[in-house]
């Protein structure tokens, strides 16, 4: 007897066509008639699709999110695994921010998306959605993204490059699954709960973001008085400039308003470790706390899930610094 996996669908590259006449992408209904482009579908699991709101991906907010993991609630008892297409520009923030609102899951969570559209030549929509509706029906009990062969874990994947099929990676967590003639679970990855399923809404998008850059003016910068946390990205293993630059008496100002600082690295992969540089150890003595190897996307939607759920600053920084969802190395 087949699986029964629900498809939702919120728009995006895979599910747009082409203008004749401008020639551009635009978002379509194309699921209405999807066995018509990927007959084989039905032959994996028993599908249903729902369409919760169709959007290019760049207008993605904490309110679609909200409808996103409603529609998974009133549908967990229906289904034993769910696939989200999802345009590719946010698909890493939603895989994120889900992890953490659908805690400790019982069935997967697959998002995929396509670098061209299913109705193109050459489109990789075929194999993402065939792949990612598979590896729905197996035992992967967490949130993860399917792209070009490869799953990995939500809160770990960033979007690493524009034009390549291999659009998505996940520079400092293995590989959940791969794709191939046959498919490779790699059981050992695999996200292990410690608690019972609930699921979350609440988000706070109050959080302002300072990437530092050489000849940086820290008077360019200065977060309303709603915001209640500040990103701070440095470089390398977490440092900025603290000669003569007022950031440190910024951050210092920052914490005595009980904001919440985190300091992370432009650099993609590796683990922060701010303290090994004097500028960052700095930072973290006047109370900034640092990312460890979490991904930005991984980060800021944490911060605004965390001030969505806690107004005691101690409180939310205990828990940045915990694995919520497998998001960071904790040793």
């Amino acid at each position: 007897m087949s699986k029964k996996v629900l498809l939702i669908h919120t728009g995006g590259t895979l599910g747009m066509s082409r203008d004749d006449d401008s020639g551009t992408l635009r978002t379509d209904k194309l699921y209405d008639s999807l066995t018509g482009f990927i007959p084989e579908l039905s032959e994996i699991a028993d599908i249903d699709i729902e369409i919760p709101y169709m959007i290019d991906s760049s207008e993605l907010t904490t309110d679609h999110l909200r409808k996103l993991v409603r529609t998974i609630k009133k549908n967990v008892d229906k289904y034993s695994g769910f696939v989200i297409s999802h345009g590719t520009d946010t698909l890493a923030y939603t895989a994120s921010a889900l992890s953490y609102m659908l805690m400790n899951p019982t069935f997967p969570v697959i998002l995929t998306g396509a670098q061209k559209p299913l109705s193109e030549i050459r489109s990789d929509a075929r194999a993402n959605l065939i792949n990612a509706i598979e590896l729905s029906t197996m035992n992967i009990e967490e949130v993860a993204i399917l792209f070009d062969d490869k799953l990995m874990r939500g809160n770990r994947t960033i979007k690493s490059h524009i034009n390549h099929f291999d659009a998505f990676s996940s520079p400092n967590y293995p590989l959940l699954a791969k794709t191939g003639i046959d498919i490779e679970v790699y059981k050992k990855n695999i996200l292990k709960h410690d608690g019972l399923f609930h699921i979350f809404e609440g988000f706070d998008n109050a959080v302002s973001v300072m990437k530092i850059f050489p000849g940086f003016s820290h008077s360019c910068f200065e977060p309303g008085e709603n915001i209640r946390a500040v990103i701070v990205i440095g470089y390398g293993a977490g440092t900025i400039p603290i000669d003569n630059s007022g950031i440190p008496e910024k951050i210092e100002k920052w914490v005595s308003e009980g904001k919440l600082v985190v300091l992370m690295s432009e650099t993609k992969a590796g683990k922060l470790d701010p303290g090994i540089y004097e500028s960052g150890k700095k930072l973290l003595e006047l109370g900034a706390v640092d990312s460890g190897d979490m991904t930005f996307e991984a980060a800021i939607t944490k911060v605004m899930f965390l001030l969505g759920h806690y107004k005691n600053l101690s409180l939310i920084k205990k828990n940045f610094r915990k694995s919520l969802a497998g998001e960071i190395t904790v040793n």
